[in-house]
């Protein structure tokens, strides 16, 4: 099974962006995954109106103490940041490739992205984001049909996600021909 380890900005979408937690539920009960959230993500997502709806899947995420293994990234970024959800993310990723776990990392946001590209790039291949996840839950692991894919897409493409519209229309054709 993959750990996935999405960032706050994946669970907003589902959750308020486009209000579709079904999705998620799908997504996190498939057999193909093991959710891990941190305890910096959980209470970030928890700030949304709709957290009620997967609350029972967060309580019962793997979930690992960012705080003792945080320090691993303090060379590469500010205190402050570290607080961050995006950088519990690449923590916890980083330490899970490192013991041997196969997993997908979520993250949207760029300068996180960027950061992973530059400096920690043993992990690049393991990262994605939201639109990218969508695409490997239909292409690769059969979580959603074609046409569930697409209309996640379509979506998130319409609402105030913030993602570039090329980006969900080039994921739209992919999805078509895999």
């Amino acid at each position: 099974m993959i750990r996935i380890i999405p960032d706050t900005s994946f669970f907003i979408c589902f959750l308020d962006d486009i209000r579709a937690s079904a999705h998620l539920l799908k997504i996190f009960g498939s057999d193909r995954f093991i959710l891990v959230v941190g305890r910096v993500v959980h209470s970030e997502v928890k700030k949304s109106e709709n957290y009620h709806q997967i609350e029972h899947i967060l309580i019962s995420a793997e979930s690992y103490d960012y705080t003792q293994f945080g320090e691993i990234l303090r060379p590469f970024m500010s205190v402050e940041e570290i607080s961050k959800g995006e950088h519990e993310v690449i923590a916890t990723a980083y330490v899970l490739n490192f013991l041997g776990y196969d997993l997908i990392f979520i993250l949207d946001d760029d300068d996180a992205r960027n950061l992973v590209m530059k400096n920690l790039r043993e992990i690049a291949d393991k990262m994605t984001g939201t639109v990218g996840f969508v695409k490997l839950c239909c292409c690769e692991h059969e979580v959603f049909n074609k046409e569930e894919a697409k209309s996640i897409l379509i979506m998130i493409k319409n609402s105030k996600f913030r993602v570039k519209k090329e980006i969900v229309e080039k994921t739209i054709e992919d999805i078509e021909v895999c």
